[in-house]
């Protein structure tokens, strides 16, 4: 089966940005909050609400990363397997998309799965930062649900062009 992933520079960027500035923000936030003596009291109110916020969002982005894991997809000529995390993944054959229970859109530059089940909305987008999303898009495209979404692909382009332009050229 071929796999679709989160690219290595949007790995790369968000850990730099976690790593230069939300981690670096939650340590002074801590220490203006608890250690610094001249803060007022509503100063270190302020700076324990931030220590909160950038706290639980980095412990977050930790959680989601090491135990979730990161979405991805694996796919063949038959179905598509969407991996939510280590524990939540949803199966499709190619002739049900779009259908009951997931929608594609165009967005981002790629195209985002939207899967209702269970009661929940699960969005998963790939785009061109994706490991893996051309081949990922020639299969969109070879089992027709390119066609289906109504997007037109390199080749019904060419097809639209030599129609058009093709009595000129004789």
């Amino acid at each position: 089966m071929k796999k679709c992933t989160i690219g290595l520079f949007a790995k790369i960027v968000a850990f730099l940005l976690f790593s230069l500035f939300f981690v670096p923000l939650t340590g002074f936030s801590l220490y203006m909050a608890f250690f610094y003596p001249q803060a007022t009291s509503d100063e270190k109110l302020l700076f324990l609400a931030s220590t909160i916020l950038f706290g639980g969002l980095v412990i977050f982005a930790v959680y989601r990363t090491f135990y979730l894991g990161l979405v991805w997809a694996e796919y063949d000529a038959v179905k598509i397997i969407f991996h939510y995390s280590r524990r939540e993944q949803y199966t499709f054959k190619w002739e049900q998309i779009p259908g009951n229970g997931i929608q594609i859109v165009p967005g981002n530059g790629g195209y985002v799965f939207c899967i209702t089940a269970d009661g929940r909305q699960r969005k998963i987008p790939f785009n061109r930062l994706s490991k893996g999303y051309k081949d990922l898009e020639k299969m969109l495209g070879s089992t027709g649900v390119l066609h289906r979404i109504g997007v037109l692909t390199k080749e019904d382009l060419k097809n639209i062009a030599d129609q058009i332009f093709g009595p000129f050229g004789k």
